[in-house]
């Protein structure tokens, strides 16, 4: 499987003209076909539209799967939307966007001929990209660490409610043999 790191595609229905039968019935006849349009993050002159292949439906499986589930072309690139990221001024995002990068994570997966094309400044944005989600990555796990955290306190609190309980229990049995033991 090659390595897809900042190419993305997004897929669309298209109505593409049947000649023959167009010929046949003297009227057009249009049937639906999948197309692909494949783009490179930083790179607004390099793209490929054409009819979806069965390689094509592989190598970007993710993207396809939400163009079945009815997704616009937008929404099937995964990431954080730089509209999102409160980083960016909106002229910089219109900029990027110019270059077919739509996402924080596009812009961190940037190579170094995309970022020549970007201009000045670029190795400071996608360095800046690069510690926004490494710093969301981090808060990700420290909230699955405060979650796992409260678990465990509630595991504790029930267990030592039980105990508490069994405690009680052990003590009703105790006195009650102890004035069995005196009554005899």
């Amino acid at each position: 499987m090659p390595d897809n790191t900042g190419i993305y595609a997004s897929f669309s229905l298209e109505p593409v003209e049947q000649t023959f039968l167009t010929e046949k019935e003297g009227r057009p006849i249009f049937a639906d076909k999948e197309f692909v349009r494949i783009f490179i993050s930083g790179d607004k002159h390099t793209e490929v539209y054409r009819e979806v292949t069965d390689n094509d439906r592989l190598r970007f499986a993710d993207a396809y799967k939400r163009f079945k589930e009815g997704a616009a072309a937008r929404e099937q690139l995964t990431g954080t939307p730089l509209s999102q990221w409160p980083y960016l001024k909106p002229s910089q995002i219109k900029e990027l966007e110019a270059v077919n990068i739509y996402t924080v994570e596009q812009l961190a997966a940037l190579s170094d001929t995309a970022k020549q094309k970007i201009g000045m400044g670029a190795n400071e944005l996608t360095a800046a990209a690069r510690a926004y989600l490494a710093t969301a990555e981090n808060s990700n796990a420290a909230s699955a660490f405060a979650a796992e955290n409260e678990r465990l306190k509630d595991e504790v609190s029930r267990l030592q409610a039980q105990m508490k309980e069994m405690a009680a229990r052990f003590e009703a049995l105790e006195s009650e043999s102890g004035s069995k033991s005196r009554g005899r």
